[in-house]
């Protein structure tokens, strides 16, 4: 199985892919940023974002892709930005025929580092250490998608939180 995370934004969107297989663990296959410019027209960011959307989508053919519930309670203008991209997100899947699941980001990171009020350091530092990578996904957003898709394979799993990954390092996207 392949598992699309992905942390929704509209100037930073962050995504990883993870495979899982039967006696084969888990492997991060690629982890990365699609990135928008803020000064561009928004409609010109939402084109671009979907664009790369259905390329990630071509690319990794994923299962199932997951992404952040959105829960927002102060900046209106980011939310807003940010529910824009994961209706991007339900759209580029649903052509692609994936389906998408959401997690809080409380379940996220109670199955990736134990506790649902992790702060962003120790979601990097887990996904780091399950992911035996040499240093944490940067920027956090990179960490958090890789995250999502551990979190759902853990799910799938009973939930008993993520488990260690193979100890081949994912590629460094462009």
């Amino acid at each position: 199985m392949r598992v699309l995370g992905i942390d929704p934004g509209l100037s930073r969107c962050g995504y990883g892919v993870v495979d899982t297989g039967p006696g084969a663990g888990d492997r991060i296959v690629s982890a990365g940023l699609i990135q928008t410019a803020p000064s561009a027209p928004l409609g010109e960011r939402l084109a671009e974002f979907l664009s790369e959307m259905t390329l990630l989508i071509s690319d990794y053919r994923p299962d199932v892709a997951v992404v952040e519930r959105i829960l927002f309670r102060k900046n209106a203008k980011t939310a807003f930005g940010v529910v824009q991209v994961v209706g991007l997100v339900h759209l580029a899947c649903h052509q692609g025929g994936v389906a998408v699941l959401e997690y809080s980001a409380a379940e996220v990171k109670l199955a990736v580092a134990g506790h649902g009020a992790a702060s962003k350091f120790q979601v990097q530092r887990m996904v780091q250490l399950i992911g035996d990578l040499p240093s944490a996904p940067e920027p956090p957003d990179v960490a958090d998608a890789v995250a999502l898709a551990l979190c759902h394979l853990a799910n799938m799993r009973g939930g008993g939180g993520a488990r260690a990954v193979s100890r081949e390092p994912f590629p460094q996207a462009d």
